[in-house]
């Protein structure tokens, strides 16, 4: 028979060397931990991957996302929460951008009317109405659907907003000659005044917001064939505002659209 092999039995460690090992861990993590935050890491991240709690290299992805939150919301004037969901690729910063700017256009511009800005500033405008007439003049009052229009050695006049197609000031006529185009073919049917809103031409704020951040131009056809080609430079409720170059040419009406798409 074989000798018999004898095993020693493995030291037994007394509690006081438990404490002592136990300490030097907790000693050698908070070295380790004051290291990573000397290089930058947050000192309870920096704890947590010295314990082995958090991978280091998951600890890095971590800081660097959160370096580009923190770029995003400087840089973009976003909330945290949407930068962190563009840093995790949940939402597009490019369409977070356009939409923002799509709403800041909407809301600062809604209200808005060269009506009302010609009669606050006492300015004239030509007026160009329903049946081929222009209007030279001044806007002194009105409500919601007519203003009344005070032309130089006549009574004011009440003009009903749905006898507008357009408007321009007196100075840019030379500017909205060469926006003018050709009217369309005898193909193309005029009509008049459209009262009911649902039966008008429909084109949505999106679309035109769309012309305008895209400096795309468009050729504009109204209800009695007068065209106008320009860049989309403001759009309200009720109003477009054309431009060529960086300069304003012309005012049309929404509700006297017939037609409006890019140019050819």
């Amino acid at each position: 028979m074989g000798r018999r092999r004898v095993v020693s039995p493995l030291p037994v460690k007394s509690p006081r060397d438990n404490l002592r090992d136990e300490k030097k861990q907790r000693e050698r993590a908070q070295e380790r931990a004051q290291a990573l935050h000397e290089q930058g890491m947050p000192f309870q991240m920096a704890l947590a991957v010295a314990h082995g709690r958090l991978d280091l290299n998951e600890a890095l992805e971590r800081m660097a996302r959160n370096d580009r939150i923190l770029r995003l919301m400087k840089k973009h004037d976003l909330s945290r929460a949407l930068a962190t969901q563009v840093a995790l690729g949940q939402a597009d910063l490019d369409r977070v951008l356009y939409t923002r700017r799509f709403d800041d256009h909407r809301k600062g511009n809604r209200s808005r009317s060269v009506l009302d800005e010609v009669k606050e500033s006492g300015a004239p405008i030509v007026l160009g109405l329903h049946g081929g007439d222009e209007l030279e003049a001044k806007v002194t009052g009105g409500d919601t659907y007519s203003i009344v229009a005070e032309l130089p050695g006549s009574p004011p006049r009440d003009v009903h907003k749905l006898q507008v197609k357009y408007a321009y000031r007196p100075g840019d006529a030379r500017k909205v000659s060469k926006a003018r185009l050709p009217k369309p073919g005898a193909e193309f049917e005029t009509r008049g005044p459209i009262e009911r809103p649902q039966d008008r031409y429909a084109c949505s704020d999106k679309r035109l917001f769309r012309y305008l951040d895209r400096k795309i131009p468009v050729v504009v056809t109204l209800l009695e064939g007068d065209r106008f080609s320009g860049r989309v430079e403001w759009f309200s409720r009720f109003e477009i505002q054309l431009a060529q170059g960086d300069e304003s040419v012309v005012t049309v009406f929404r509700h006297a659209l017939a037609d409006l798409a890019e140019a050819t």
